[in-house]
C-alpha cells in the first residue's frame, strides 16, 4: 500500500521536467500547490523587505538576499518558495546556482488570504525543522511583522513589530528596519 502512495507523490524531479514556468509551484510532501500570482501590494511589500535586508546585508558583507521564486529543496517531495530569503556567506554551499539545497537563514512570507494557513502551519514547521534561524510572517492587512527565532523547541515568537516601530531581530541585532517604509 505504501508503494502505491509513494507513486502518487509528485517529486522535485517531476516538477523540473515541466521546464521553466511563470507559475509559482511548491511541493508539500508530494502534493503540488499552485497558488495564484501575488497581488501588486504583496509584491511591493516583498520587494521593500528584500531591499531593506539586502542593504543591511551588503553594508556588512553578510550574505545573499533573494526574492521569489527561489526553490528551497528540503527533500525530493518538499520544495518551497519563500517570498524573501537571506543566506549567510558561511552557508553559501547550499546554493548550487539553481536552488537552495536546504533552508536559508532567514525566510520571509508575506501573508495572503490564500496562503496564510500554509504559511502558519506547514511552512512554519518545515522551515523550523530545516534549520532556518528566523522566520518572518508579514501581514499587509495588520501592517505588522511577526519575528520568530529558531530554538531547540522550534520557532519561538520574538516580537510582533507594528507599522510605527523600528525593527531589529536576533539575526540582525543592530538593524534599524523602519517599518513605515514597508507599510506607508
Amino acid at each position: 500500500m505504501a508503494k502505491i502512495v509513494d507513486e502518487l507523490k509528485v517529486s522535485y524531479t517531476d516538477i523540473l521536467s515541466l521546464g521553466e514556468s511563470n507559475q509559482r509551484i511548491e511541493v508539500f510532501d508530494g502534493e503540488v500547490i499552485m497558488t495564484a500570482m501575488p497581488t501588486v501590494e504583496h509584491q511591493r511589500i516583498a520587494t521593500e523587505i528584500a531591499a531593506m535586508v539586502r542593504l543591511y546585508s551588503r553594508r556588512r558583507n553578510l550574505g545573499l538576499v533573494l526574492g521569489a521564486p527561489v526553490d528551497v529543496v528540503l527533500s525530493e517531495f518538499t520544495v518551497l518558495q519563500p517570498d524573501v530569503s537571506f543566506l549567510a556567506h558561511e552557508r553559501m554551499h547550499i546554493n548550487d546556482g539553481k536552488k537552495f539545497n536546504a533552508t536559508p537563514d532567514l525566510v520571509v512570507e508575506v501573508l495572503s488570504e490564500s496562503t496564510e494557513e500554509r504559511d502558519r502551519t506547514f511552512k512554519f514547521r518545515e522551515y523550523a525543522k530545516g534549520g532556518a534561524k528566523e522566520y518572518w510572517l508579514v501581514s499587509p492587512e495588520k501592517k505588522e511583522v511577526e519575528v520568530y527565532h529558531n530554538s531547540e523547541k522550534g520557532f519561538q515568537l520574538v516580537k510582533t513589530f507594528g507599522r510605527d516601530e523600528t525593527m531589529n531581530t536576533p539575526l540582525f541585532p543592530d538593524a534599524e528596519f523602519i517599518l513605515k517604509e514597508i507599510f506607508p
